[in-house]
């Protein structure tokens, strides 16, 4: 689908706005929900055992800004299949194509693919991303990567399990994975977990400036097999 007819598609169905996110290597084109907050009541879904779900794929988050930032430090991806789970508006993803990666973009949402896609495609990353929708605790996937990627999806403990489990089936014995998440307390006994995947990690924390413009810390986790 070309550029004009997802920006028409996202269009009709929602506010949107560019915002520009500046990196060492090249500014990111990002266009993304304007006044997300609005939206909460209307996209807001409660499923069959009464659990309600917030849309928080609406949201381009301070982590996803960091994990840009962090990757912009990696000087070459070239040739490197990658993965990102809840890729939202795709920003992670497509620094790490114009690094070189060949990178598949994933969500559970479809709407958020669609932003994913347009946003690939206004920075040059055509011939090197790819889009799936995909919900990351029954993962489609056929083959492994050597980078996985994820901002902000440790949120809540029920989704520890299952995104340890996809990435210790999915990541290549050298390869890596890199989380982001801005030091929520819900988190906090994440680390503890990774251990018993069969992963080794380090952790470092730095300051990320929101679009909003406050500084938040966000926490890296770069994960390897163990051995």
């Amino acid at each position: 689908m070309s550029s004009q007819l997802l920006l028409q598609r996202i269009k009709s169905r929602y506010p949107i706005v560019d915002r520009t996110i500046s990196l060492i290597t090249n500014p990111i084109r990002m266009m993304i929900i304007d006044d997300p907050d609005s939206l909460l009541d209307t996209l807001s879904k409660e499923d069959p055992d009464g659990i309600l779900h917030l849309p928080y794929w609406t949201y381009l988050w301070p982590s996803a800004i960091g994990l840009a930032h962090y990757l912009d430090g990696i000087h070459d991806l070239t040739g490197q299949r990658i993965l990102e789970i809840g890729c939202g508006f795709g920003l992670a993803g497509i620094v790490a194509c114009q690094k070189g990666g060949r990178v598949l973009f994933t969500d559970y949402e479809r709407d958020t693919l669609s932003f994913a896609r347009y946003n690939a495609l206004q920075n040059g990353c055509t011939d090197q991303a790819y889009f799936l929708q995909m919900d990351w605790n029954a993962p489609c996937l056929k083959s492994k990567f050597s980078r996985i990627l994820a901002s902000d999806v440790i949120y809540e403990q029920a989704h520890w399990a299952p995104i340890l489990t996809l990435i210790q089936k999915y990541l290549t014995p050298d390869g890596e994975a890199i989380l982001s998440e801005p030091n929520r307390t819900s988190a906090s006994a994440f680390s503890e977990q990774i251990g018993r995947y069969g992963l080794t990690y380090t952790k470092r924390t730095d300051d990320v400036v929101g679009t909003d413009g406050v500084v938040f810390k966000v926490s890296i986790y770069c994960m390897k097999q163990h051995g």
